[in-house]
């Protein structure tokens, strides 16, 4: 019986794997193993299975040309076709912005052939090296680009950079073209892992893991066996390079971690180094009261990538972004879903804080008890300088709680030290709306105003947002979805939008699973759209259960009231005769 190839393949994102394992099971001569990984990813991958003994490795574009440089084994690369490059332009075609296709030419040659043959207006850069992307990007987007249409180490890139990207994908004869010819070269591996003592006197650091790694990224000295560290340290490399000092709150595990990054100089070398030491949260593990955004998270985002054809929306952006260069508060004001917490990444992602990480406090999970723990606490976000912090659903906050807040910030000054950002809803109940708290941050702190229009408001950008949603969502369910019919798109810029850009992505998600031709139809929308209309079941008096304990039917009466109400706190409160905290506190 003839030996199996035993290959390894590297899928950059998950439709790949799964269309990588659907056409092996047509090709017998292969024992295929297919895991994800990207660039980087894709290395440590090769690294930790150098003692698994395969016989190849089938990867694609940017990853397999890095894959290469680490491996003795043949790397085959799952060439693009044109049938490949041509769904990735027919994405283009609802987005209103200028757009360009960058890549080596694996990339660009068969768009310059499609170019040519349907006569398609577009700019396409071709690659020669690596070192050239960041160069040609940055010129793209000076020209007005916005949107790139690349391969996986390409659009990574231009993501950094805060522009759109749409991801080549690779199609099922591909896939086959690359398992033919990997069948013909394959041979075993020798690898050699490279081991250094250097940098033994960071051991002094106690309590502190020290990795360092030399200017070719390879580690050079860990005092940790852990393999997730070592991994949380490497995704910051091209961070840390760019920036030359960064300071990031990282979740690893079960534990939270504050990471410095430094660049050490030692004969003439230089030396990317990290410091991780665990830090104790100041509420109880897992609260979701606060998280931690970082300058490495993604997405990166620029302000000029925001897809906005509307006056209204394309004022604001021009205000935040002038705002993000100062360090005066800010209050974003806007419906559910209208995307405040976007805008509030952006303005940390653009702002002089961005080496440090953005704080956000989710006043929606906090009471007067989590506020005073986080005042207290020798871990409390607050006792930071330069950092972002970004209160977010201030309009949930009850009197006590505003209080306590407003109490904070007037006696400490912190907002002096750390650059706050504030977001509500405006008109969400009287008691928050006339409260001293709104005037406090608008008059006292001096916070700018940046009031976001609703979807209903903004319609002529639908388009746009549909095509970057279809471009992140069909690599996710390996789908060849090309975008929307005409009448499908119509029907989307005609709907009422409760819950605004939230909503439409999530609708444009459940279309791509409902739909398996090349276009979305308008039948689809009609029906997906139909269930979002469908009115919120309400609780009736005669539904509550009369057997039930006094408090379990007290809760029931109040769940009644606030359906009745619209959720809206301050009515219903108001109709049972109790203050607002009291009705917060009995439904919490």
């Amino acid at each position: 019986m003839q030996k199996k190839i035993k290959t390894l393949a590297i899928a950059p994102y998950e439709g790949l794997k799964d269309l990588i394992n659907n056409v092996a099971k047509e090709r017998s001569e292969l024992e295929i193993q297919t895991v994800i990984g990207n660039m980087l990813e894709g290395l440590e991958i090769v690294k930790e299975k150098s003692s698994e003994q395969f016989d190849l490795i089938i990867s694609r574009a940017g990853t397999a040309d890095m894959i290469k440089e680490v491996t003795d084994l043949p790397v085959i690369d799952i060439k693009l076709s044109i049938v490949d490059m041509m769904r990735a332009i027919k994405l283009t075609q609802n987005y209103t912005g200028k757009f360009a296709i960058v890549g080596f030419k694996s990339i660009t040659e068969p768009a310059a052939i499609i170019s040519q043959l349907n006569e398609y207006d577009f700019t396409i850069r071709t690659l020669s090296h690596i070192s050239e992307i960041d160069d040609s990007l940055q010129e793209l987007k000076e020209q007005g680009v916005s949107l790139i249409v690349g391969d996986v180490i390409t659009t990574s890139h231009a993501k950094l950079l805060g522009l759109n990207t749409i991801l080549v994908t690779s199609g099922r004869e591909s896939v086959n073209n690359a398992f033919s010819e990997g069948i013909q070269l394959f041979e075993y591996l020798s690898a050699a892992k490279r081991k250094n003592a250097f940098f033994n006197e960071i051991n002094q650091q106690l309590n502190v893991t020290v990795i360092s790694f030399d200017e070719a990224s390879n580690p050079v000295y860990s005092n940790t066996d852990e393999t997730a560290l070592s991994i949380a340290a490497e995704e910051l490399l091209d961070v840390l390079n760019k920036e030359s000092e960064i300071r990031v709150v990282k979740t690893i595990g079960d534990d939270h971690y504050k990471i410095e990054g430094k660049i050490l100089s030692f004969q003439k070398s230089c030396y990317p180094t990290f410091y991780l030491e665990k830090q104790r949260p100041p509420l109880k593990p897992f609260d979701k009261s606060i998280t931690y955004k970082n300058v490495t998270d993604r997405p990166q985002i620029n302000f000029e990538a925001f897809p906005t054809s509307n006056p209204t929306y394309s004022k604001i952006i021009t205000e935040a972004k002038a705002y993000s260069k100062l360090n005066t508060p800010i209050m974003i004001y806007g419906e559910k879903g209208s995307g405040k917490n976007i805008l509030a990444h952006a303005i940390y992602q653009n702002s002089q804080s961005r080496k440090n990480p953005m704080i956000l406090i989710n006043a929606k999970y906090m009471n007067e008890k989590s506020w005073t723990s986080i005042f207290k606490s020798e871990n409390s976000p607050f006792l930071n300088s330069d950092y972002t912090i970004y209160i977010r659903n201030i309009h949930f906050l009850n009197e006590e709680s505003q209080n306590l807040l407003e109490s904070y910030l007037s006696n400490t000054y912190v907002h002096k030290r750390n650059r706050f950002i504030f977001s509500c809803i405006s008109g969400y109940s009287n008691m928050f709306d006339n409260g001293t708290l709104v005037d406090f941050i608008n008059n006292e702190m001096g916070a700018f105003p940046l009031v976001l229009p609703n979807l209903n408001h903004r319609k002529e950008d639908i388009a746009s947002l549909a095509s970057i949603f279809l471009s992140d969502l069909i690599p996710k369910y390996g789908k060849q979805v090309l975008g929307l019919k005409k009448e499908a798109l119509d029907l989307l810029q005609e709907f009422n939008w409760t819950y605004n850009i939230d909503q439409l992505r999530r609708v444009i998600e459940e279309l791509i699973i409902l739909t398996d031709d090349y276009y979305i139809e308008p039948e689809s929308v009609k029906r997906v759209l139909a269930n979002e209309s469908l009115p919120k079941a309400k609780i009736e008096t005669n539904f509550i259960d009369l057997n039930k304990t006094l408090d379990e039917i007290n809760k029931d009466i109040i769940e009644l009231v606030l359906s009745e109400e619209g959720y809206n706190h301050s009515k219903a409160a108001k109709r049972l005769g109790i203050s607002r905290s009291t009705l917060w506190r009995k439904v919490k």
